[in-house]
């Protein structure tokens, strides 16, 4: 079988350029919707962010509630908390931030040059007479094919790969502070529950006589109501800290597929 001609040799390669675009945006979309989901899933930093702060208020909230050596430990401990909490906001600042990248990085069109591609058209010819060349046309043809290079699946893939496993350790790194910080929220959170409820508990067994009926019964229900608050608080803190460990399992499984699906575009 005679070789093709020139001509059409240019028009099968930038076709096969347009098709390995079109191909290789279809093999990403599945992993560019998991990585995108992953950057949208926000919501334990923002937990996260609220009971930084409760704990940050830790102290004026109990002072009503506390004694004098009580007042004096916690006024310390309040310095401590708001001398810290800067730092505190910038760790989860930086998962946010860093997660938004990702999100950007994870577009459907972030790496898009078909439009680019289709506005090019078709091979072109050589016509010696008007100053086109051969020269010209393979030149024309290898800058559109630099051009697929650059863009497409294949390079948003590889760019998102390395992102997510450079990225992943010092991740980890960030949600297990987060982490060993809820942890302290949540032994804060105990400390406090322990001195209110300790408190009214002496109060209501003084203040439950005839004469002061009445203030027994608020704080009967104070003590239900702070009770309870106590309670979701624990809830809360052990939500959050499962959902950065799902957030956190869920990056380390996406660089790892997205790493794999990486090498077989580089194979192909």
């Amino acid at each position: 079988m005679s070789a093709l001609p020139t001509r059409h040799r240019r028009a099968l390669c930038l076709n096969l350029c347009l098709t390995m675009v079109l191909c290789g945006c279809t093999t990403a979309r599945t992993d560019l919707a998991q990585v995108r989901a992953l950057a949208a899933g926000t919501d334990a930093l923002s937990a996260f962010s609220e009971l930084s702060q409760r704990h940050v208020d830790s102290y004026q909230r109990a002072r009503p509630y506390l004694s004098p050596a009580e007042d004096a430990r916690e006024r310390l401990l309040d310095a401590q908390r708001h001398a810290a909490q800067a730092d505190v906001a910038r760790l989860a600042q930086a998962v946010r931030l860093y997660l938004q990248a990702l999100g950007r990085l994870a577009q459907a069109d972030a790496y898009e040059v078909q439009p680019e591609l289709a506005s090019a058209g078709a091979a072109i010819r050589a016509w010696p007479g008007s100053g086109i060349d051969d020269r010209h046309v393979s030149a024309y043809t290898l800058l559109l094919q630099q051009l697929a290079r650059l863009g497409g699946a294949a390079n948003q893939q590889a760019h998102l790969a390395q992102v997510l496993h450079d990225g992943d350790a010092p991740l980890q790194a960030l949600l297990a502070a987060l982490d060993s910080l809820l942890l302290l929220y949540d032994k804060s959170g105990d400390n406090e529950r322990d001195m209110v409820l300790g408190l009214l508990d002496v109060e209501i067994a003084y203040a439950d006589t005839p004469q002061q009926r009445l203030l027994a019964v608020l704080a009967k229900n104070m003590q239900q109501s702070k009770t309870e608050e106590y309670r979701l608080l624990g809830l809360r803190h052990t939500l959050t800290r499962r959902q950065l460990a799902a957030l956190g399992r869920e990056h380390t499984h996406l660089a790892a597929t997205l790493t794999t699906t990486e090498a077989r575009w580089t194979d192909q």
